[in-house]
């Protein structure tokens, strides 16, 4: 691609790559975490002791753990939303600056 904006473009699409890895990572590793918990939790489930105890703390845990990464995966459609902004307002002000 060629032109003024060829630098901008890149840096977008770099941006867009970060993010994407960034959502998919999150949905991986939240995947692994709780499988691996749940195993500990199953233990403890079975158990007639630990189980009361156990299902609370498993239920807090696996609320935390998804709010944690959920929020890593929205803060990097936050970074590609305000990317892509300052990316389209800078190619505006170029064509601006060209055609004046």
């Amino acid at each position: 691609m060629k032109g003024p904006d060829n630098n901008t473009h890149w840096w977008l699409g770099v941006a867009e790559l970060v993010v994407q890895g960034m959502h998919h990572g999150a949905v991986k590793l939240k995947r692994v975490h709780l499988s691996i918990a749940d195993e500990s939790f199953r233990v403890l489930d079975a158990i007639p002791v630990t189980r009361p105890g156990s299902r609370l703390v498993r239920v807090c845990h696996h609320g935390i753990a998804r709010v944690s990464y959920d929020s890593v995966s929205l803060a990097g459609r936050v970074v590609a939303e305000g990317a892509a902004s300052a990316g389209a307002r800078l190619s505006m002000h170029r064509q601006d600056m060209t055609e004046t």
